[in-house]
């Protein structure tokens, strides 16, 4: 009976989500790795720079990000289908790509220094930072050999590179706080980060044989996936606008210091969001399978997975809210004590996000990719709207309240708008209500238990 309790219709969470963990394995143990390593090496940091100083790097940096579709273009899924279906047109779709990416880097490169000169005209620390990382983004066109090694299902070698580069960068973050470094030389260190993942991504291409020299240009064949890719460039940068608008809004408005102060309630908020996007992978297959035994099998077993979803985000969010203040002031220090009620607020839009992942993952199923432009403009929207009104009142609580809103516009509230979605809406409404479902499940048992009593 206890074995039936998480099981809808023969599917099993406990069992799918010990195979996620099996199928995973290291990959997920080196992710919680790397984001401890790197929480670590951030808290540390944050406490360094205080919250100017630390504001004005996390301003720059979400500066240069929001331009950063430019630089992808959306290619990374059509490329990686493409080559799945042409195999032997490996070197020139990944030729293609590169130069494709490379002259994003490039127009991006001169977008955001032209953006930043227009909102930064006296301003010349400022334009000097978000420039050294904008130059370190120009790099983001190698990864294009992760497109490569997604496609034959081996991102493992993508994953050690990185993660050597997020290592040795840390490394070298601990050196310049023990020796005193300027913000400068921190900032210098976050573009550094691109390039080094550019070399090790280089390094482990060559090491599996494979030659840069082999790659070519098919200029009709750009032109084609540009064709393919600009609904995904539209969504994507939506998407980065609802996500990273709130520090950039901040700093303009209020002031680095308050980007700061932000930015570290986010941090820990944020390092959650991996839990979400390793289940849903690894449950995926299971999801489409499940297609073919039928609508109510298939339903059922979506609607399990947004629940246990949702009851893991409301389990963090709500530890979170009653632990945000003592443990910012651990944490980052009493400097950054304002972050508390920000984090307690902020939290909650990881219940979105969590159920905004399985979203995902149904629409890419169900072939809906419009509806990712249309939700992430509903969520950008809201966001800088709300932005406009809640940050000069109230701070950076009202940023965290517009994220909120809009987290919840993009991945939950927007599914009502459009005819095919719906479905995933009322799954969505379902499990948010999920502690009441299960309330009255446990309560219906024990009534049916006790009538089965006075019945013997």
């Amino acid at each position: 009976m206890g074995s039936n309790v998480m099981a809808v219709r023969g599917f099993k969470i406990g069992s799918t989500l010990r195979k996620a963990i099996i199928n995973t394995g290291w990959l997920f143990a080196l992710r919680i790795l790397r984001i401890g390593w790197a929480l670590f090496v951030g808290v540390w940091m944050a406490r360094y720079l205080g919250p100017a100083s630390f504001g004005t790097l996390c301003y720059a940096i979400a500066f240069v990000v929001l331009f950063s579709p430019i630089t992808r273009l959306g290619l990374h899924s059509i490329v990686v289908r493409d080559i799945v279906r042409e195999p032997a047109r490996r070197d020139e779709l990944l030729g293609t790509t590169f130069f494709l990416r490379l002259i994003g880097g490039i127009v991006s490169f001169a977008v955001v220094m032209g953006v930043v000169s227009i909102m930064h005209p006296s301003d010349t620390e400022i334009r000097v930072l978000v420039g050294i990382i904008a130059f370190g983004w120009l790099f983001l066109c190698f990864e294009t050999i992760d497109i490569w090694f997604e496609s034959q299902v081996q991102s493992k070698y993508t994953v050690y590179a990185k993660s050597a580069a997020l290592i040795l960068v840390n490394v070298i973050r601990i050196i310049l706080i023990v020796s005193g470094a300027s913000l400068a030389s921190f900032v210098i260190v976050s573009a550094l980060e691109i390039m080094l993942a550019a070399i090790g991504l280089t390094i482990v291409y060559h090491m599996k044989g494979l030659h840069f020299r082999h790659w070519r240009i098919n200029w009709s064949r750009g032109r084609e996936l540009l064709g393919q890719s600009w609904p995904m460039i539209l969504s994507a940068a939506m998407a980065i606008v609802y996500l990273k608008i709130d520090q950039v809004m901040l700093g303009k408005m209020l002031g680095k210091e308050a980007v700061g102060i932000y930015s570290t309630a986010v941090r820990i908020s944020e390092v959650w969001y991996f839990v979400p996007v390793a289940i849903t992978a690894s449950i995926l297959p299971a999801l489409v399978n499940s297609k073919k035994l039928g609508t109510n099998v298939y339903e059922s077993r979506l609607q399990q997975l947004y629940d246990f979803l949702v009851w893991i985000a409301l389990v963090i969010a709500v530890v979170l809210t009653f632990c945000a203040n003592p443990l910012i002031r651990f944490l980052f220090g009493d400097v950054y004590a304002g972050a508390g009620v920000i984090l307690a607020i902020h939290i909650w839009a990881g219940i979105f996000v969590f159920m905004r992942e399985a979203l995902g993952k149904w629409l890419i199923t169900e072939g809906f990719m419009k509806f990712f432009l249309i939700s992430n403009g509903l969520g950008a929207v809201v966001n800088v709207v709300m932005n406009l009104y809640l940050i000069p009142a109230y701070g950076g609580v009202g940023a965290a309240v517009a994220t909120v809103v809009s987290y919840a516009m993009a991945g939950y509230i927007s599914c009502f708008t459009y005819p095919k979605t719906r479905l995933a809406g009322r799954m969505m409404s379902l499990a948010l209500i999920v502690p009441l479902r299960s309330a009255l499940k446990i309560a219906g048992s024990v009534r049916n238990s006790d009538g089965a009593g006075w019945g013997r």
